[in-house]
């Protein structure tokens, strides 16, 4: 029988790892970004320095957004490849169940026609 529905369980948290050195990695960049823009707010007063601050809290609303989206994004892989495998792991029970059903029969020979 193919396992469509498997999937390399490994991979998948190799994956979510990744994700979360991006999101940790854009989380750092974006509180150096801040407190630099915090010492410059402090220590220089001036039409340039404004602009500037301008520019980095538009940086970081823009940053917060990207984000949100990477939080959505790994938590939608997390719970997508949680239903896959509970999927799966369903599939092989109805299938391979100790004690076959005549739909479970039904379904073991659909798949793998004889």
């Amino acid at each position: 029988m193919v396992n469509t529905l498997q999937t390399e369980d490994a991979v998948v948290r190799q994956t979510l790892a990744t994700l979360q050195g991006h999101i940790d990695t854009m989380l750092r960049a974006c509180t150096n970004i801040e407190d630099i823009n915090t010492e410059v707010h402090d220590h220089f007063q001036a039409a340039c320095s404004t602009a500037y601050q301008q520019k980095i809290n538009d940086w970081t609303t823009r940053y917060r957004q990207l984000r949100t989206s990477y939080d959505t994004f790994q938590q939608s892989f997390a719970a997508g490849h949680q239903i896959i495998s509970t999927a799966h792991n369903e599939a092989l029970d109805m299938v391979h169940g100790t004690s076959p059903s005549s739909l479970s029969l039904d379904v073991s020979n659909g798949l793998n026609p004889k």
